[in-house]
């Protein structure tokens, strides 16, 4: 079989137009394409049309498959890999169930997980107003009356990259409910997505180093610091950080000189230095970052709250522990309240901080984020001293 020929997997197709229109001459292409309902109900609820279609594609050589459901693939597909996943406006068939729809995403993307090749994509059509992002435009509807996709593709791993308008010329517009009820697609957005999950060994790259300068020598063709505008905004106690990673590195001498001047720096060695006073980090270590991650498209900022007691009313800096603890995965910190709370008891000061997640490159869902804020960073802020409520 030829190695460069895409695997593409089709789920939820109704009357298979879709997959019709996907096969041509110009694309060599292995398709699977898959229907919830069984032969009989596919008939029954699209006509007699649909046998041609059926027929069509299995005399190219398509594979087709019914009662397959898209959040437990059975082990016919399980067993191979895709480079493209596409399902178009998948529903759960009634109206007014948000909650079940989002439910769909979540299962259908846990289900995607192990199908979709390292370098693959997943395509998910939604009408506006559905997928809840800023590609909704005018039809974009409250947090709690939409179907949170980019949250339920983030809980397995996956960052919405694309959002493109959805052609619908080729589409019959027949639905769930069969061609007699059509719907109107024609201002479909089309969601892509591929998986780039949140961990520990992947979110940053962190070089312990005596001398900031040795960094470029060693990591020079590899990494680059990532592209994230931050701002700590603390009573400018805690200082802006805008600058942290807007610095690039490249093996190209002369964009090392452009990062240079970017920075306002003289020679390239002082870059690491740069960094660490801007940080406030104690130790040698800097943040790293591969060139080939893809950039989340609407990367979602997730909020959590710490607190802690101080013998000072001087705002504590946590950013260099925060840094150091999630890394690009810090967003922004802002304090509470202008002043502290003086318990008079205990004679101690308290301090109350906003944290806000989010990831220039990297699926981060509300589940991971809580977790991650109310273990792994009040943990981290313990082991440094910080006195928690």
């Amino acid at each position: 079989m030829n190695t460069h020929v895409k695997e593409i997997l089709v789920l939820g197709d109704g009357d298979f137009s879709y997959s019709s229109s996907l096969v041509s001459p110009s694309l060599e292409c292995n398709l699977t394409s898959t229907v919830f309902l069984s032969q009989q109900q596919i008939i029954s609820t699209y006509g007699n049309d649909v046998q041609r279609n059926i027929q069509s594609l299995e005399e190219k050589g398509v594979k087709v498959l019914f009662s397959v459901d898209a959040t437990n693939l059975p082990p016919l597909l399980c067993n191979r890999q895709y480079d493209s996943i596409h399902f178009n406006f998948p529903h759960t068939g009634g109206k007014g169930k948000i909650s079940e729809n989002r439910k769909l995403l979540i299962d259908l993307f846990k289900s995607l997980q192990t199908v979709v090749k390292e370098t693959g994509n997943v395509e998910i059509a939604l009408l506006p107003g559905q997928g809840g992002t800023e590609a909704d435009g005018q039809a974009l509807r409250s947090k709690g009356n939409n179907w949170n996709i980019q949250e339920a593709a983030a809980i397995s791993g996956f960052i919405l990259y694309s959002v493109e308008k959805f052609g619908a010329d080729f589409y019959n517009l027949t639905g769930y409910r069969g061609r007699s009820k059509a719907f109107f697609c024609d201002s479909g957005l089309r969601h892509k997505f591929k998986i780039q999950s949140f961990n520990s060994s992947s979110l940053t790259r962190v070089l312990k180093s005596t001398q900031p300068e040795s960094y470029i020598q060693k990591y020079l063709e590899n990494y680059s610091l990532a592209s994230q505008s931050l701002s700590y905004r603390c009573n400018n106690n805690l200082g802006n950080f805008d600058e942290l990673f807007s610095i690039y590195v490249n093996t190209n001498e002369n964009e090392c000189e452009r990062a240079s001047k970017r920075a306002k720096l003289e020679h390239q060695e002082d870059i690491g230095n740069h960094i660490l006073k801007l940080t406030g980090l104690q130790s040698k270590k800097l943040i790293f970052y591969p060139f080939d991650k893809t950039k989340v498209l609407y990367p979602p900022c997730i909020r959590h709250d710490v607190s802690m007691w101080t013998e000072s009313a001087d705002t504590p800096n946590i950013v260099p522990v925060l840094l150091e603890c999630v890394g690009l995965a810090l967003h922004q910190v802002t304090k509470r309240e202008p002043e502290p709370f003086f318990n008079t008891k205990t004679q101690k000061y308290s301090h109350c901080f906003s944290i806000t997640y989010s990831h220039p490159f990297e699926a981060l869902s509300e589940e991971y984020v809580k977790h991650l804020a109310h273990v792994t960073v009040r943990d981290c802020l313990a082991k440094n001293g910080f006195d928690l409520h």
